[in-house]
């Protein structure tokens, strides 16, 4: 029967043949020390007492070997034990009415429905027929004794049915609680799935705008064209940070989301963030600021990329709510030793404020301060979701001051390690050059194709082109390249059985999967099966930059954090 349909019944019949099971192992123990009663105390019977011992022996034996029938022997022991029993206390007296509320507890274990009943009513009523014992016995004892035998069965019973009423009740829970996991996982493996689908499916079209705009600005057009150009740019990379902050909940709510460990600067990072959206806030006529302790050590180890994640959201949320005045992104030193520090981040504005009643709900995802906001400003609702689940990643806590019509200011605390300086990298944002290296370049969406050639070409690389993975295989063993970018879908052959090809063929070339997944699984799959590295779709300058710099120039200067956010192996 398929495990969703599981009832209590069959329930029941488990925790009946456990108790079966339990209840064989106890006979056995109990038979043995009736026959050691039987050797010391000598009752008058002795054969119809011994042949009493060593049939529950027997069948204790039995049922605890022959597990299939163990519900036949239980029945067999009732069916000896019901006449007998009775008969032994008549012949015998006192002595084995005594271990009747010890015997109680089999028609328990190993018995059920009338069986059970029937059983230990037998039992239960042995203690009565003393006094058909022809011999003597002490009166006053006989009747505390049944008395006593009632009581103790009773309890035993009403004890038990609780019990196994209980357990069938934990099992049912247990089974329900097990149907719910199993439904999670298969939510979760098909969510998996639709991310990374949606993923391949928006970040392939997106990488070929942004990377055809970035193409087409790199080289001189119309200075008419260029503001229209850079708009589109600018709204493609708003694209980009919207699926990307979807991608990162899915991965932060399932606890997935994994923390880079790198060299950075402080204040580049912050640079870069105020830099990003300075024409934004200029448009708008406000004033955006940065403002840097100048006692900071800026040199620290920890995750640059979510860092800026998080001052961009902060940042862009604060320009998108002010209308007038300024913003102002603020770094400040706190607490240092000489190994790590406290650095206090603060994101100020004078912009429209948020009610004080409606402060804790803007953490929330997909919320934001009142329904009015999503139709005079747009947005998803999640950046400040993923700017707390960041920042508590990353062992602050974000927090809020604010009121209406004074602005406000989101601040928070991050610790980090001090590192060594870091090296100036500016020179990375200039395309480093190469020259008489062959790159090849495995892809089967003809728009990609043409944005990687691009790319690469203006680097002064050769470029060679694969439709197929297949195809990818089959030049790679005809002619040498000095490094391959390989798409992950792609038809006939895929991106990573390619690679597993090349490498059972021994070809060592550095392998790089350029693709549109950002799922972990379908990433950890490209890397298992023999890839070096990966670059996501749209293709990030500085990071393909990085990328090629390090498997084709490795004693040229390039920025660390871009090849962390780059490469992810080794």
């Amino acid at each position: 029967m398929p495990k969703q349909y599981i009832t209590e019944p069959e329930s029941l019949g488990e925790i009946t043949t456990a108790l079966r099971s339990a209840g064989f192992k106890i006979l056995l123990v109990f038979s043995l020390l009736i026959l050691v009663v039987i050797v010391i105390a000598q009752p008058q019977n002795v054969y119809v007492a011994s042949f009493f011992g060593l049939s529950w022996c027997a069948i204790s034996i039995a049922g605890i070997s022959l597990p299939n029938y163990r519900e036949w022997l239980a029945k067999l022991w009732a069916v000896l034990t019901i006449p007998v029993a009775p008969y032994l206390v008549i012949s015998n007296g006192l002595l084995p009415a005594t271990l009747v509320p010890i015997a109680t507890i089999f028609p328990i274990l190993l018995l059920s429905n009338g069986w059970r009943v029937s059983a230990m009513v037998v039992l239960a009523s042995c203690t009565f027929l003393v006094p058909f014992y022809d011999g003597d016995y002490d009166e006053g004892l006989w009747l505390r004794l049944c008395v006593t035998n009632l009581v103790v069965s009773l309890l035993i019973y009403a004890l038990a049915s609780q019990l196994e009423k209980a357990l069938v009740e934990s099992k049912e829970k247990t089974r329900e609680l097990n149907r719910a996991l199993e439904s999670e996982k298969q939510a979760s493996a098909a969510q998996s799935r639709f991310l990374a689908t949606m993923s391949h499916e928006i970040r392939t079209p997106l990488n070929g705008i942004l990377g055809l705009t970035d193409v087409v600005l790199s080289h001189e057009i119309s200075e008419n064209a260029r503001p229209n150009l850079e708009k589109i740019q600018r709204s493609g990379l708003s694209l980009n940070r919207i699926l990307n902050d979807i991608l990162d909940l899915s991965k932060l709510n399932a606890g997935k989301l994994a923390l880079e460990t790198i060299s950075f600067d402080l204040k580049t990072t912050a640079k870069d963030c105020v830099a990003f959206y300075a024409q934004l806030a200029k448009n708008k006529g406000i004033s955006l600021r940065i403002n840097v302790d100048k006692t900071l050590n800026t040199s620290v180890v920890g995750d640059a990329t979510r860092l800026s994640q998080v001052l961009n959201n902060l940042v862009s949320n604060a320009i998108k709510f002010t209308h007038q005045g300024s913003v102002t992104l603020t770094l400040d030193k706190g607490e240092t030793s000489s190994t790590h520090q406290i650095v206090r981040f603060s994101v100020k504005d004078t912009g429209e404020g948020i009610d004080a009643s409606e402060q804790e709900r803007v953490f929330e995802a997909f919320t934001q301060a009142n329904s009015s906001i999503n139709r005079v400003h747009g947005g998803t609702g999640l950046g400040l979701q993923i700017v707390k689940s960041l920042v508590e990643a990353m062992g602050g806590a974000v927090s809020l001051k604010s009121a209406v019509g004074e602005g406000s200011e989101f601040y928070f605390e991050l610790p980090f390690e001090v590192a060594d300086k870091v090296v100036s990298t500016r020179e990375t944002n200039m395309a480093p050059s190469f020259s008489n290296l062959t790159v090849l370049v495995a892809e089967d969406n003809d728009i990609n194709q043409v944005v990687a050639k691009s790319l690469l070409e203006d680097t002064g690389l050769n470029v060679v082109l694969a439709n197929t993975g297949k195809e990818a295989v089959e030049l790679a063993q005809s002619q040498p390249f000095d490094l391959i970018l390989m798409d992950l879908h792609m038809p006939e052959m895929n991106g990573s059985e390619a690679a597993l090809a090349l490498r059972q063929a021994n070809i060592t070339i550095p392998i790089i999967a350029f693709t549109a997944a950002v799922v972990v699984e379908e990433i950890n799959k490209a890397l298992a099966s023999g890839m070096n590295g990966y670059l996501t779709k749209p293709v990030n300058k500085p990071e393909l930059h990085a990328m090629l710099i390090k498997y084709l120039h490795p004693d040229m200067p390039t920025d660390n954090s871009q090849i962390a956010k780059a490469v992810h192996t080794e």
